[in-house]
């Protein structure tokens, strides 16, 4: 009953904001594909900022977990890859950016879409690459669009009130933090299947090898 309940506040909070979540969802395909076509061409620039990209990250700190004491171990893979997108990639770089300034979350999302399409150009060269990214990138910036708008609506409604029929900017402050507690459990919900999705495919199929392109999460 309560998830129930959680799922459809979940919904109905989503739909009264859609526009700004149909907004980041265009903005992330947009430059994602941007990305991808940049790449095509061979612009220099591009080429030479996906090949440092490529090279400085697999040396990123969250990435040796999944490499190293956790390669084994599946479940606690997916815990640590949910744990990491919920708390950085959705929490911190989106919804709370977005709350202090309300542009922050568009330029985040226009830079996340261009990095992942220059990132991941040429992976779906393979049945089980085009699985293991497709699905990890609807999942994941599934759940990145929806902690977008959340935050993008949190600063919107502390400049604006009349966005949440409110008399103030504190009242009309903690009606969006209600918000985004309710669009959060779609968040949590996306994320929890993009992890098993990608360290559960990762984990039995092997990592994504076509265009040299590291891990999606």
């Amino acid at each position: 009953m309560g998830l129930g309940k959680s799922y459809n506040d979940s919904i109905a909070t989503a739909l009264r904001l859609k526009n700004l979540i149909l907004f980041f969802a265009v903005t992330h395909l947009v430059f994602f594909v941007f990305g991808e076509w940049t790449v095509a061409m061979e612009y220099p620039y591009v080429l030479d900022l996906r090949e440092e990209q490529l090279r400085e990250i697999r040396e990123l700190a969250f990435i040796k977990p999944l490499t190293g004491p956790l390669a084994g171990n599946l479940p606690l893979k997916i815990l640590y890859t949910l744990a990491f997108n919920l708390v950085v990639g959705a929490f911190i770089s989106t919804t709370v950016v977005g709350g202090l300034v309300f542009f922050l979350p568009y330029i985040i999302a226009v830079w996340r879409g261009f990095l992942v399409g220059v990132l991941f150009y040429g992976v779906d060269s393979t049945w089980s690459a085009s699985a293991i990214f497709y699905g990890t990138f609807i999942f994941e910036f599934g759940a990145y669009t929806i902690s977008s708008a959340a935050g993008t609506d949190v600063g919107l409604s502390v400049l604006f009130p009349a966005r949440k029929a409110a008399d103030t900017r504190w009242q009309a402050f903690t009606r969006a933090l209600a918000d985004t507690r309710r669009l959060y459990f779609l968040v949590v919900a996306l994320l929890v299947l993009g992890a098993i999705w990608e360290m559960s495919l990762l984990h039995y199929l092997g990592p994504i090898t076509g265009g040299e392109a590291p891990p999606a999460g």
